[in-house]
């Protein structure tokens, strides 16, 4: 499909790759990987066109369709989410665009319209707002949002409509740039699930390992000046590498060695007229071995050195919260939670987007104000905090060392830049300006300033969101270290499943605390949280019920009997209107298909009057409009049902 030659790009006096030969085949997923700044996503530009190399040649077999992420956050402002998504199909946008314009144009030819209606049903059109429906809602993109206009959503889940826009568009291939950031757990595993069924060819840059291992059936490595392709997923491309590295390192002693006795003939016979050939032949011998070499032998790869220290030991209790609720208009995203954490905890914050998890952190650390509820910080207790978004913390006229600095004056020059070395800042990078770091780079920044600081609890709202693979795994390894206590929240599965102890997971109406690792947590909760994509309502329903389960004793029979009473009262209305909803649904779908029938007669655009056809595409139109009121309403009605059978035990 994607073949590659002799590929090169440099940067000014930097050089990214040269002489690259890659091959992209259909039914593959090929991950790129290597360090921060080596050129993953140069290369995907140069995939689509938007950049060009400076040698070398892209050759794409069958002109294939190429589906690419759109980085215009704000570019469909006005549009509704779901028309967001249909214009990924354009030839289907524009049959629907141009069938309105015909529609509402009583001179426009109706012939016209017989055309439409056959490319609308080539691309399944009068599925495509129930397809589009599924792609938004496992990306976690509500229902009840699918008719606003965009700018009703946050940049994330814009974000997440724009995935969907290209996974919509049924590219050939699909080229994905960090396709998991912004996407909370769930999401992830539904992209996984999707791509793994996608059929074409699959190129995907990401610092999600365990997302790579799922996902990958080759891993493409840009390092040491070059692009090589190695078979199976991340973990399999690091023992290939590894083996790689060991046989470099033998070649390199062997050359080394072997000019050093050549150099050593040279030096003791270049002065003798009958060994004058032999030595002029062996300098020539050690020219061209030194000009193999000029290839770079190290790695791009550098990982920064992490150690968190704290400043005291906290006393046993280290936060005790007792009932906070918060809620943004009428959405409320934290009820009555409660929980307390001890020295030396390490718990990760796992749950859906949307269900409060930041909002917590900001709370605890007073970023922002409760509703209600109260929390108590133990004694000797000091919290560092690492932001979702840090990188609005770091003065933008300043430089690593001004800002770092400014933060520890009391340290001296020499502990600040070692610091600062430590996570890769030097020579220059420590004097060049705090507003042209890189995310990795102020991610790395925010760090070192945890670790001048010396907090005995560190909290961490998506730590790995911009760090390349060897800082999220020194990260890791100095989180698992440290001796004070740890807040974590994190899509990472492998960042949670190497640090945390407890787990405490929130749900969109509940909680739980479970003291223990992520893995015994899978065990006892049967579900995979962060692996497996599940409903919410059947997720709820059945937390809820596991928790009833374990906090009331069983039911005799005159109180089962005396509840479901009281639900069946209380109930009463309710359960009808949720009832009629019913079936106002299902009258409305089957008008819509019996519309639906009369358009698939290739005959009935020739045989029907102007009038006819626009009569009943606007009928289709009401229909569908008063379908999705009516399902919002159902939707609405039936989650306070559920609510009230919870409530009175019932099932």
């Amino acid at each position: 499909m994607i073949s590659v030659k002799g590929l090169a790009k440099r940067y000014g006096a930097q050089e990214l790759f040269s002489n690259a030969d890659i091959r992209f085949d259909p039914g593959k997923r090929y991950g790129i990987v290597g360090a921060n700044g080596t050129g993953k996503s140069t290369l995907l530009r140069i995939l689509t066109g938007d950049e060009s190399a400076d040698a070398g040649e892209v050759h794409l077999s069958g002109k294939p369709k190429m589906g690419t992420l759109n980085q215009d956050h704000f570019a469909f402002e006005e549009h509704r989410i779901l028309d967001v998504v249909m214009q990924g199909k354009t030839v289907l946008w524009e049959a629907f665009e141009e069938k309105e314009r015909i529609l509402h144009d009583p001179n426009a030819p109706m012939e016209r319209f017989s055309e439409l209606e056959e490319i609308i049903a080539d691309n399944d059109g009068y599925i495509a707002e129930s397809r589009i429906s599924e792609m938004l809602e496992g990306l976690g993109v509500p229902t009840s949002k699918h008719l606003e206009p965009m700018q009703v959503l946050s940049g994330g889940y814009k974000l997440r409509v724009l995935l969907a826009q290209c996974l919509f568009s049924d590219p050939d291939v699909l080229l994905l740039d960090e396709p998991t950031n912004h996407l909370d757990i769930l999401s992830i595993r539904w992209l996984e699930d999707y791509l793994r069924q996608f059929r074409g060819v699959v190129i995907l840059v990401s610092h999600d390992r365990e997302f790579l291992n799922r996902i990958c059936t080759h891993t493409v490595d840009i390092d040491y000046g070059t692009i090589k392709t190695y078979t199976g997923n991340y973990d399999a491309f690091l023992e290939a590498k590894a083996l790689d590295e060991e046989m470099r390192r033998i070649e390199a002693e062997k050359a080394e060695k072997r000019i050093g006795e050549l150099q050593s003939f040279i030096t003791k016979y270049k002065a003798k007229a009958s060994k004058a050939r032999q030595a002029g032949s062996k300098a020539k011998m050690i020219e061209k071995m030194e000009k193999d070499m000029d290839a770079p032998i190290y790695s791009s790869r550098c990982s920064p050195t992490i150690r968190f220290q704290q400043c005291r030991p906290t006393g046993k209790t280290v936060l005790s919260v007792e009932g906070i609720s918060k809620s943004f208009a009428d959405h409320q995203v934290l009820k009555d939670l409660s929980f307390e954490v001890y020295r030396q905890d390490k718990v990760a914050i796992i749950g859906p987007n949307g269900v409060g998890k930041s909002t917590l952190l900001k709370i605890l650390l007073g970023h922002l104000e409760k509703d209600a509820g109260s929390f108590e910080w133990g004694h000797e207790t000091y919290p560092e905090y690492f932001s979702q978004d840090h990188s609005d913390s770091i003065d933008p006229n300043s430089t690593p060392y001004q800002w770092l600095h400014n933060i520890v004056p009391t340290e001296t020059i020499g502990a600040v830049r070692g610091v600062l070395g430590q996570m890769l800042f030097s020579g220059d990078d420590v004097d060049k300006t705090t507003a042209a770091l890189s995310g990795g780079e102020a991610a790395r920044l925010v760090l070192a300033k945890m670790i001048m600081l010396k907090g005995n609890i560190l909290v961490l709202d998506e730590p790995t969101n911009h760090l390349d693979m060897e800082s999220i795994e020194a990260l890791l390894e100095a989180l698992r270290d440290f001796e004070g206590t740890v807040l974590l929240v994190s899509h990472n599965r492998y960042l949670v499943r190497a640090v945390a102890t407890k787990i405490l997971e929130l749900k969109p109406d509940s909680y739980q605390m479970f003291d223990g690792t992520y893995d015994a947590y899978l065990e006892k909760a049967g579900e995979d949280h962060l692996n497996y994509q599940v409903e919410l309502a059947n997720q709820k329903k059945k937390s809820k019920k596991e928790e009833d389960n374990r906090k009331k004793e069983p039911l005799d029979k005159r109180k089962e009997a005396d509840q479901r009473k009281a639900f069946q009262r209380e109930s009463k209305l309710l359960r009808e209107e949720v009832e009629a909803l019913e079936k106002a649904i299902e009258t409305l779908e089957n008008k819509i298909e019996a519309i639906n029938d009369v358009f698939s007669d290739p005959n009935y655009f020739t045989k029907a009057g102007p009038e006819e056809i626009r009569g009943k595409t606007q009928e289709k139109k009401a229909l569908e409009e008063s379908l999705q009121e009516k399902m919002g309403q159902w939707e609405t009605q039936h989650a306070v049902l559920e609510e009230l059978k919870d409530k009175f035990g019932q099932t």
